[in-house]
């Protein structure tokens, strides 16, 4: 085809050539029309990119091999293109909103774990935003388990405190766990996730609940802890709350003649007292044959004396403190 075009012209040259009495080049013509053809052609020669260097010395390759250090590593964030031509997009609001409101009921959405494989919840800061709290949620779609880690990291104070919190990067550094649930274990269909109920007054204590269940039944057992943030982080400790639990099973053993442990039952954890910061409130609760809650009474639980009280038989609830924060975007 292109030859086909190239003779076309040729001879088309000659003919208008002749026509106006013009001397007439044939192969300085030729080789005009041919430039010009080749260089409008689609049909153009690749020019060959050149491979890059290889390493040829062991001490090239030593330095090519270097490990850099998770905190000096850039860290790419994917983010949408939008035309703005076409379609407005107005800009972020940032707002801090109280995370333990209405108490003790807040959770995490885990309804596309099973298709990401992966979940990491937003961070959950103290009321001075020193510090961030949250799990990392891991799924096995081998044994259909879930399991998590929690963690409590430093934030940069440098920043402002909206910045502390967006430009927080969990992959930036190895992070240590205070606590693990189930990471460590393979068991078809086991559920372990560890959940912040909340930051302390003073920011130096946080209570976490760990529901341990079924990804097929249900949750069965729901363990607490207090975790201790020291000034020095890495001294930072955990203790479990298993005198809290034995304390309620006791009492209905021995006031009750019940013994719960042989029912399904359940502590709800609310939060810290406001009028004790080491004192936490909760809920009691033992399921019935159709699966519905009956009230066991509420409970506190002061930990700097491992004392346990009924605080009522009739539903109230002492005033709680509300201490740990979110941010919460919207579009204005």
């Amino acid at each position: 085809m292109k030859n086909k075009i190239v003779i076309i012209l040729f001879l088309s040259m000659i003919f208008f050539a002749y026509a106006e009495g013009k001397d007439f080049n044939i192969k300085e013509s030729f080789n005009n029309t041919y430039e010009k053809i080749k260089n409008k052609s689609p049909f153009k020669k690749k020019v060959p990119q050149e491979k890059p260097k290889m390493v040829e010395t062991y001490e090239e390759w030593e330095n090519e091999a270097q490990n850099i250090p998770l905190e000096e590593r850039a860290i790419e964030e994917k983010k949408p293109q939008i035309d703005a031509k076409k379609y407005h997009v107005p800009d972020l609001k940032y707002t801090f909103q109280a995370y333990n409101y209405p108490q003790g009921k807040r959770e995490y959405n885990l309804e596309n774990i099973k298709k990401d494989l992966f979940y990491m919840p937003y961070l959950v800061v103290d009321k001075n935003c020193k510090y961030a709290a949250y799990p990392n949620y891991y799924y096995s779609p081998d044994t259909n388990q879930i399991s998590s880690n929690f963690f409590v990291e430093e934030l940069d104070t440098s920043k402002s405190r909206i910045k502390r919190i967006l430009e927080y990067k969990h992959e930036q550094k190895e992070r240590i766990p205070i606590l693990e649930s189930g990471t460590k274990k393979v068991y078809p269909n086991l559920f372990q996730g560890l959940t912040l109920v909340d930051w302390s007054n003073d920011s130096k204590k946080l209570l976490i609940k760990e529901k341990i269940g079924s990804t097929l039944n249900g949750i069965y057992k729901t363990n607490l802890y207090i975790h201790f943030v020291e000034d020095e982080i890495e001294d930072s400790y955990s203790i479990k709350l298993g005198d809290f639990d034995l304390a309620i099973k006791h009492y209905f053993l021995d006031w009750r003649n019940k013994q719960i442990s042989k029912y399904r039952y359940d502590i709800e954890p609310l939060g810290f007292s406001a009028d004790n910061d080491n004192m936490i409130i909760a809920i009691c609760y033992v399921y019935d044959n159709d699966g519905k809650k009956i009230y066991l009474g509420t409970w506190g639980y002061d930990f700097s004396k491992r004392e346990t009280s009924l605080l009522s038989k009739t539903g109230y609830i002492p005033e709680l403190s509300v201490n740990g924060l979110f941010l919460k975007h919207s579009y204005n």
